[in-house]
């Protein structure tokens, strides 16, 4: 093998969230040397939210198997690259590829996202599990890319991948220029997704609820659907938001970077079920300030309290109101906030840069280069907390 390597990059379903780093791929490795492993279609689900219909028409892109000989191809492509990084991938995919001793990364969100009791490891079943699935990558070849503050504190309590933890995100098309000014008008706050109960759009209304009063607030916008949307429509009348709250249908993807850029503040109020939160990229991308539960994923990887975003405690709407209500009343803060962020995700959390990283540290663990060591963003090290 010489300097350069060939990398498969494996997960379920197209997504437009996975574009932006596999385009970057592609420029940095070329189409034959870069493949895209698919292994299911896009839910009914994702493409009512603004997913794409179909997979694009690409020849990096393998996948998804339509017969037992495709699904063959698609192992036999993922076994013979010289790098793999498995996402949500069946088990027996991660045990074959581990198997050939090649370098492979399984990247994952939390693995925790209940609360995690010791006493789970003495329920026969789980712990079988789990030993499992240490048998299968606790080996010198599989390394863990952590997505998220919180994946790699799950492994390491589960003893899984020893020091082998780099952290890793999702990365989303990042706009090209800073944010403007939006000084001058009343606050517009905006939340988008699919409405389920750990997404926490309850908890918002209520914090916007207290916050509702101010002669600047403009009003929330809650783009989406889901199980929860019936509930959520009679607690905002509950609250009497009256028209200071509208939900509307969910929209594609262009669109809902749109109103990113026409909002004042983003809202990620989900609690730890949500793994990362691709939405907090994008919010900080374009312009929208970022005002996030802290026990998402993407939270604390993010941001940087004060800087880059704001933090609020789980469960509770009256630390959001209260960082919703300073933040209304100081324009010049806000300011502040939106370029550090826009520049926060430029520097560390652009697509390019993933790209660029996840290669070099292969080819440091390869032995091809001078192995980097990154202090902060993707692949830097969080073996050691």
């Amino acid at each position: 093998m010489g300097t350069d390597i060939c990398l498969a990059y494996c997960t379920n379903i197209w997504s437009h969230h996975q574009a932006p780093l596999c385009m970057e791929f592609v420029r940095l490795l070329g189409g034959d040397q870069f493949k895209l492993c698919l292994f299911e279609q896009v839910p009914d689900e994702q493409r009512r939210l603004g997913y794409a219909d179909c997979v694009p028409c690409h020849d990096w892109i393998v996948g998804p198997p339509t017969s037992n000989g495709e699904l063959q191809r698609l192992s036999q492509v993922i076994c013979e690259a010289d790098v793999a990084v498995l996402g949500a991938v069946p088990q027996e995919i991660v045990r074959a590829r581990a198997a050939t001793g090649k370098l492979t990364f399984i990247m994952s969100e939390r693995m925790s996202k209940k609360p995690f009791h010791w006493w789970r490891m003495l329920n026969p079943r789980f712990a079988r599990g789990i030993n499992e699935y240490r048998s299968i990558v606790n080996h010198g070849n599989v390394h863990y890319l952590a997505m998220g503050a919180y994946a790699a504190g799950d492994v390491r309590r589960l003893e899984i991948f020893g020091d082998r933890l780099w952290s890793w995100a999702y990365f989303a098309d990042v706009a090209p220029h800073p944010p403007r000014s939006r000084t001058g008008s009343r606050i517009r706050i905006l939340w988008a997704g699919r409405m389920l109960d750990w997404k926490r759009v309850d908890m918002l209304l209520k914090a916007v609820a207290h916050v509702c009063p101010e002669s600047n607030f403009g009003g929330l916008d809650l783009v989406g659907a889901g199980p929860e949307k019936a509930r959520l429509q009679k607690l905002a009348k509950k609250l009497n938001l009256g028209d200071k709250c509208k939900f509307h249908e969910p929209v594609p993807a262009e669109q809902v970077r749109k109103w990113m850029r026409e909002a004042d503040f983003y809202v990620l109020a989900s609690n730890r079920c949500e793994g990362w939160g691709v939405v907090a990229n994008e919010a900080m991308s374009e312009g929208a300030i970022l005002v996030a539960n802290e026990q998402a994923g993407a939270a604390r990887t993010l941001v940087d309290h004060g800087r880059t975003g704001f933090l609020f405690q789980d469960n509770n709407p009256a630390d959001l109101a209260d960082i919703l209500r300073r933040l209304m009343v100081n324009a010049p803060l806000q300011d502040k906030i939106r370029q550090s962020a826009w520049q926060e995700i430029q520097a560390l959390w652009h697509p390019r840069v993933g790209a660029e990283r996840l290669i070099g540290l292969s080819k440091g663990l390869l032995g091809l280069a001078i192995m980097p060591e990154y202090q902060e963003g993707p692949c830097c090290s969080c073996s050691l907390g």
